[in-house]
């Protein structure tokens, strides 16, 4: 049963020590970065690799760097 219970603590501590690691952090925040990429982005990668007139290049370059 004290087994139990130590193994419990240390498992907790060590969670702890995880979680308040400044990588972890680094890794959310990152995370964050990441996926917040919004439509203008992705048009932007689609008219630069798919598209072939450079009225849409040009268009997509431009809402890009607006929004």
């Amino acid at each position: 049963m004290i087994l139990k219970y130590f193994i419990l603590g240390n498992l907790v501590s060590l969670c702890m020590k995880i979680i308040n690691s400044i990588v972890v952090v680094g890794l959310y925040y990152g995370f964050l970065t990441t996926f917040s990429i919004g439509p203008s982005y992705l048009f932007l990668l689609r008219a630069r690799v798919m598209e072939e007139g450079t009225e849409k290049k040009v268009s997509a370059t431009t809402g890009f760097i607006t929004g």
